[in-house]
């Protein structure tokens, strides 16, 4: 069994080539969820706690963007959040997230510019992990604006490397600029791997967005 920090060398080693990626997290699923709580981070609990603070509605429809095993959605269904669907490209994970019987629908698609849903569908969409470097484009963002619905909530995890050096500071500033959502909320910066000092330098936050 490889290590959390093997993986995560060959995540971002892959430069986000989705034939890679997604070889890579068909062969990671099975020992994922283990490797992931304990590692210690707290990004699904910041952004859980972040659904509940900007999501009332317990029948919104929510999607989850690059929901891998499902972990995220596991807690917002312990929660009371009825109404979840799951989007991820490998087959693997989305085998392990269909295990636990949490989520309404899911999708096995690419999270990019474009994504093969109906726009404007979704009271919420979140996104834990995936928007930083190695993953998803900044493209991304647009993806998951346009399946949105007016008004609706957006929450994600985001790495300060990735919002400083791999586009997603520029795209979030021409999305502001542009009127494509409101900021309404935001985390305090924190280590993602606090138990890891190999990859003691990322840092993430947890953003919360609102769709106008």
């Amino acid at each position: 069994m490889e290590d959390l920090e093997t993986w995560l060398d060959q995540v971002y080693a892959s430069g986000g080539d989705r034939d890679t990626l997604d070889k890579l997290y068909d062969q990671w699923a099975k020992e994922y969820d283990q490797q992931l709580w304990a590692s210690g981070n707290p990004y699904i609990a910041i952004e859980t706690g972040m659904v509940g603070r900007h999501v009332s509605d317990y029948d919104a429809r929510i999607l989850d963007v690059g929901c891998g095993t499902g972990n995220m959605a596991q807690v917002l269904h312990q929660m009371g959040y009825n109404n979840l669907e799951g989007l991820d490209p490998s087959a693997g994970m989305l085998a392990v997230a269909e295990q636990k019987d949490v989520y309404k629908k899911l999708h096995p698609l690419f999270l990019g510019e474009s994504i093969e849903l109906e726009s404007e569908s979704y009271d919420a969409v979140v996104a834990s992990g995936v928007l930083t470097h190695g993953h998803a484009p900044p493209e991304s963002l647009d993806g998951i604006i346009k399946i949105t619905k007016p008004g609706g909530i957006i929450i994600f995890s985001l790495s300060k490397i990735a919002y400083d050096d791999h586009g997603f500071g520029n795209k979030m500033a021409q999305l502001d600029d542009t009127c494509a959502w409101e900021f309404l909320d935001r985390s305090r910066l924190f280590r993602t791997y606090p138990f890891s000092e190999k990859e003691k330098y990322i840092r993430h936050w947890v953003c919360a967005y609102r769709k106008l």
